[in-house]
Order: structure tokens, then C-alpha cells, then sequence
């Protein structure tokens, strides 16, 4: 029998913003993030799709993400399950960097940043797709499952992605927040259906870059007009 899973990154953090390496490390969502996850859970709403199970990495991001889709696609927040196999990639050493600092992606790259990160008390590529893969087939095989939505993160997600299709095929080069894998499972066997990426046009929350994020500068000042102003 053929089952469904939808494998949805999470929204927008303020480490995305930051521009920094988030693995096992958490940071909080932004607002747009939050206008993300309305615009996610309208997409998942307008496809009709009924899911009987809900997982989540164990991170915080993920779980917000999760709670957010599922009350604007379903009208409530659903029973979901925390699993630590859905964690994004273990950086290492560069967790909470400078995400330019990590080694990089693309073809023939992976291999090398695997042993990298690993060196780094990171996790290696190999590790990464043992876990992922490991914990996607135990949730699908569970003979009460029929449509699964699970949360992760970009980087796991894509290396699952990427070892479902086999070697000689890499991952999306574009890697949006909320951006959604859909696979259909049977016999033990992933099959990638489709890849979509949510449409964020005109989502603007302030900030420099619209993600509601206060900009420090902008902080200080105002808290210097207010001194001076003798405001409270």
C-alpha cells in the first residue's frame, strides 16, 4: 500500500538571518517566519491532504513551525512526536558561526564537507544519511500510518532527499524555509513525488531585510532620542 509523507523545513530563524551555522543549536523564529508557516499551512489547506501523523525534530524552530502550519491548515495544533533522528546536521565546532566559514556544498562537495564537520565533532555525511533514512523508514513502516507530515531542517532534509534519488543526483540548490519534499513510501521504498517551495511574495515585516528583526543601530538610537527626550 502506498503512503505519503510531506517532509516541510522549518520557517525562518533569526540565526537564518544572522547568516549563522544552525545544527543542533536552536534559535528563535522571526515574524516573517511566523507569516511563513500562515502562507504553509494555506498550501497544505488547498491540497486537501489528510495526515493521521505528525513529527518533528526535537528542536524548538521545528515545533513552532509545526504548531503554527497546523493551525492555519487544519484550525488546530495537532499531536505531533519529538524525534531526535530528525535533528538537522551536527556542526560541530560550527555551530553558532558564521555559516561562510562552513566547508561547502555542491557537486563532489558533500563527501569532503562530511569529513569535515565530522573532524570538527561534527557529524560526517555518511552518519547523517544513516540517521535520517533510519528514522523516515521506521516512521513510515508503522502499519497505523497511512499520510505522515514531518518538520526538519534544511540540511537533513536535503541529504535525505539526495540519498532517496541515489548517487549522480544532488540536492535543490535553492533551500527556502518551509520548503516542502513529498515522497510516496511503499515496501520499504521512498519515491520523490515532488519538491515545492512556498511563495513568500510580498511578505514584509519590517526590519532591513522584512524579517521584523530590529536592526541594533536603529535600536540604539531610538533609546538614545528617548534619553535625551527624557522619555521613559
Amino acid at each position: 500500500m502506498k503512503k505519503l509523507l510531506y517532509a516541510m523545513r522549518h520557517c525562518e530563524t533569526l540565526f537564518n538571518v544572522q547568516h549563522k551555522s544552525q545544527g543542533w543549536c536552536d534559535s528563535p523564529i522571526t515574524p516573517r517566519g511566523v507569516e511563513q508557516c500562515r502562507v504553509a499551512g494555506e498550501e497544505l489547506r488547498r491540497r486537501g491532504v489528510t495526515f493521521d501523523h505528525f513529527y518533528t525534530s526535537t528542536s524548538e524552530r521545528c515545533c513552532d513551525t509545526m504548531e503554527l502550519v497546523c493551525q492555519t491548515a487544519f484550525g488546530e495544533v495537532k499531536p505531533y512526536v519529538r524525534k531526535k533522528g530528525l535533528r538537522e546536521c551536527g556542526f560541530g565546532i560550527f555551530e553558532a558561526k558564521d555559516d561562510f566559514i562552513e566547508p561547502g556544498f555542491g557537486p563532489g562537495l558533500m563527501e569532503v564537507r562530511g569529513l569535515v564537520m565530522s573532524a570538527g565533532g561534527g557529524e560526517g555525511y555518511e552518519q547523517i544519511c544513516e540517521r535520517i533514512t533510519s528514522c523516515m523508514s521506521e516512521i513510515m513502516a508503522d502499519p497505523n500510518t497511512q499520510n505522515v507530515l514531518v518538520v526538519g531542517s534544511g540540511g537533513s532534509l536535503g541529504q535525505f532527499y539526495s540519498e532517496v534519488l541515489g548517487p549522480g543526483f544532488e540536492r535543490p540548490r535553492a533551500n527556502s524555509n518551509c520548503m516542502t519534499y513529498v515522497y510516496e513510501w511503499e515496501d520499504g521504498v521512498f519515491t520523490s513525488v515532488e519538491v515545492y517551495q512556498q511563495d513568500f511574495t510580498g511578505i514584509d515585516c519590517g526590519g532591513l531585510d522584512g524579517s521584523g528583526v530590529p536592526n541594533r543601530w536603529a535600536m540604539d538610537l531610538d533609546a538614545a532620542r528617548r534619553a535625551l527626550c527624557g522619555e521613559a
